[in-house]
């Protein structure tokens, strides 16, 4: 090798590039292999110049009572991506070290790995290459006698059809998965309690993926439900920038990370979108308050190895500092709120990149480390030489003085046992024994999960069978099995989700009204699949109720949804106002614009603006109302028809307009520099809100006149310094200008605003 890098002999190259050629096709040839098999030899990986070697060990500092072990490393797999486990405790990988691009003329060399630890000592000692010849695999998840794996433009699915461990059958599931950006593409594979296979993108890719049912278009982040026996999918959250984390919990809610967001841990709430680059009206919050790092990967802890006060907690990666972090979730409203905790993990070794975080069979938490000081694709060049191409690790986290949960083969136990698995306390052995039990077909379990189901006492358990028959597309004997009406309203809130559209309308009538906040949410999104004016007046009456942000923000989503029989009924008076005022302006306010302008014109027409300033009619016309309403309102101003307050709401109402939505009255607007030369108090400081965000050079005079005055309020000249600003332009500067001269006659107090003004406009 040493020759071979000074190029002094050419037939010794030769010679080392023969042999390192016939080493690679005999490695590649092996169905599996143990650790101690493989040869420590240079390998040309990405960077045909690239030698393999190990890598230094990083030094960790664990949360009390926690050990860390490496399980596995290269050359048992190289960089992995993603990781899941099966039912029979095998680790699955996608390892690429093609990231993030291949080289002209360069073959497509990665793989699916199967790791094992086939003597129960803490470590793997058993790699199986599944599937090889693909390029930069970015997710995959055991299923259906195989495994799906995303890759480039499409999803694949791979099978073992004889029995020797690796795939010999490829077939392309769908296809037209954008893939603008390598670490954006379709990503972080995960079954549901419902049977269907969600799948995430970021936010730079523009997928267009062709179905039985249509094409399904999604022009940024988002995640995806999927249905591999009907090829049926659906976008069921948007947004994020890079989501490479999605964990659903024990009832049924999803959560997810965003990779290059700053919002921590966000509660995933159907049809929600999230902080993204795509346009959206309204996005949903997080539930960590504040501003934190870049997490990847999320698992929930559900694992007797670990101690009680970790139950249910957040394990992510902030692959950037290096640490492993925990959140503890605690219920708030209809939603959560978080808090972080001491970290799980942490090291100050740049070559440990935490990404995707699993619970084996075990118990034990288990980590996929990116090993690469070099993270990303957009910080350095894609063929900088000091990207890492070849290193990888799984770490095994675990609790120091307790056993490991017992291994077994879930595939050999019968239908009773995995049955009972569902309703245990670990996560590993409920995803995993549901997965077997839908693989084994509806034919070949329904008898038992009756049978089972008719036992169960627990409302866990009975929502676990209900999740089975989900899963199975069976309808329940009663709706929701009964657990509509369950006493823990976690359990009620999954009950509402999982009911089908069909029939569901006197269930959701109930559960709108329902005593907990998570339920109302969950039975007003549940409403926007109706399609029907009922279905909007029952989501409407939340309002009647304590409302939170989440709950807020989940019936805005309805409301949207159901915007056109809704709209259509308040036009033709089919739904009436009276009564129904918090729920029209709540209504008007939701629906687009130019929707709501045309209902808020036939109101505002049909019964005018009182002259109290009663209803929400006002606020309407500033939010929803088209050029004529706000006519009719400023005409209303000018004329002195309301009282003070009520005309304070009515400069406000169409200073709102103006800014949010750019709109106008139509005709002649002088009569604002009546309004700002006669009002007084509030109204005053409102008209000159209101010349300033109609930036009217008309009331420059007036509005200069009441600058100047020393008899002014302090807080009537500031607003009117502000409007000066606001109208900007030549005439502007130039009163300004008059204004912070010695000779003005003005108090210095008055001088020193009109400097602050002028600087606004022109430093010089």
């Amino acid at each position: 090798f040493r020759k071979r890098e000074q190029g002094k002999n050419a037939t010794e190259v030769l010679q080392f590039d023969e042999f390192i050629a016939a080493e690679e096709k005999r490695i590649a040839g092996l169905r599996s292999f143990p650790a101690a098999a493989v040869p420590e030899l240079p390998r040309r990986v990405g960077n045909r110049n690239a030698v393999f070697t190990p890598q230094a060990h990083p030094s960790f500092q664990l949360a009390e009572g926690l050990e860390a072990t490496l399980w596995a490393e290269n050359p048992l797999l190289h960089k992995p991506i993603q990781m899941n486990f099966d039912a029979r405790g095998r680790l699955w990988v996608a390892s690429s070290e093609l990231y993030p691009q291949i080289e002209p003329g360069q073959a497509a060399t990665d793989r699916i790995i199967v790791l094992e630890d086939t003597t129960g000592t803490g470590r793997a000692d058993k790699a199986t290459v599944f599937a090889e010849g693909l390029l930069i695999p970015t997710g995959l998840e055991v299923g259906d006698g195989g495994v799906y794996v995303a890759q480039s433009i499409e999803l694949l699915h791979f099978r073992d059809t004889d029995g020797d461990g690796k795939a010999d059958e490829r077939r392309v599931v769908l296809s037209g998965f954008g893939t603008e950006d390598t670490h954006h593409n379709l990503h972080t594979l995960r079954w549901g309690m419902d049977g269907r296979l969600y799948l995430n993108q970021s936010v730079y890719t523009r997928t267009n993926a062709e179905t039985p049912h249509g094409v399904v278009r999604l022009m940024a982040g988002g995640i995806f439900r999927f249905d591999p026996r009907d090829q049926r999918m659906e976008i069921l959250y948007r947004g994020w920038v890079n989501a490479w984390g999605h964990q659903i919990d024990d009832y049924g809610q999803s959560f997810a990370t965003d990779g290059a967001g700053g919002a921590g841990i966000n509660w995933a709430v159907p049809g929600a979108t999230y902080r993204t680059l795509a346009p959206a009206r309204r996005e949903l919050q997080s539930i960590s308050p504040g501003n934190y790092p870049k997490f990847c990967g999320l698992e929930i802890v559900r694992s007797t190895h670990f101690p009680a006060d970790w139950q249910g907690d957040f394990i992510t990666a902030d692959f950037r500092a290096h640490r492993i972090v925990r959140f503890k979730a605690t219920e708030q409203g209809s939603g959560y709120v978080t808090k972080e905790m001491p970290d799980v993990m942490r090291t100050t070794a740049d070559s440990f990149r935490p990404i995707d975080i699993r619970h084996g069979p075990d118990g034990a938490l288990y980590v996929a480390d990116w090993s690469n000081p070099i993270i990303q694709h957009g910080e350095v060049d894609f063929r900088d030489p000091r990207r890492d191409k070849s290193h990888g690790r799984i770490w095994r986290i675990s609790v120091k003085g307790r056993p490991a949960l017992p291994r077994t083969d879930l595939t050999k136990l019968g239908n009773p046992d995995l049955l009972d698995r569902l309703a245990g306390p670990n996560g590993y052995d409920q995803e995993q024994s549901r997965r077997v039990l839908v693989e084994r077909g509806v034919a070949a379990v329904r008898a038992d999960l009756e049978a089972w189901a008719a036992r169960q006492t627990k409302e866990p358990a009975r929502l676990q069978a209900l999740w089975l028959q989900q899963a199975f597309n069976l309808a329940p004997a009663s709706p929701g099995a009964g657990l509509l009406t369950a006493a823990d309203a976690r359990v009620r809130a999954a009950a509402v989700r999982a009911l089908p559209v069909a029939g569901a309308l006197p269930h959701l009538e109930k559960a709108v009204a329902d005593a907990h906040p998570r339920v109302r949410l969950e039975a007003v999104r549940a409403l926007g699949r109706q399609g029907t004016l009922r279905a909007a007046e029952l989501a409407l009456t939340i309002l009647g109720k304590p409302m939170d942000p989440f709950l807020d923000y989940g019936l805005w989503l309805t409301v949207n949804e159901l915007s056109e029989p809704w709209l259509a009924a308040v036009k033709s008076g089919a739904w009436t106002v009276a009564g129904r005022e918090k729920q029209l302006e709540f209504g008007l306010n939701a629906v687009e614009p130019a929707k709501a302008a045309e209902v808020v014109g036939q109101l505002v027409a049909r019964q005018g603006i009182p002259r109290d300033g009663s209803g929400p009619w006002i606020e309407l016309i500033g939010s929803a109302g088209g050029p004529a309403e706000l006519r009719r309102l400023f005409d209303g101003l000018t004329g002195g028809d309301f009282t003070e307050p009520v005309a304070v709401r009515g400069l406000a109402a169409l200073g709102s307009a103006a800014r949010l939505r750019g709109a106008k009255p139509t005709g002649d607007l002088s009569g604002l520099e009546g309004l700002v030369s006669t009002s007084v108090g509030r109204a005053r400081i409102a008209s000159l809100q209101l010349a300033g965000a109609w930036q009217a050079s008309s009331v420059i005079p007036a509005v200069a006149r009441l600058a100047r005055a020393e008899s002014a309020a302090a807080e009537e000249r500031a607003a009117a310094f502000t409007a000066l600003r606001e109208i900007g332009g030549a005439k502007v500067v130039a009163e300004l200008k008059q204004l912070t001269g010695a000779a003005s006659g003005v108090s210095p107090a008055v001088r020193r605003e009109a400097v602050v003004a002028l600087a606004g406009l022109n430093l010089g």
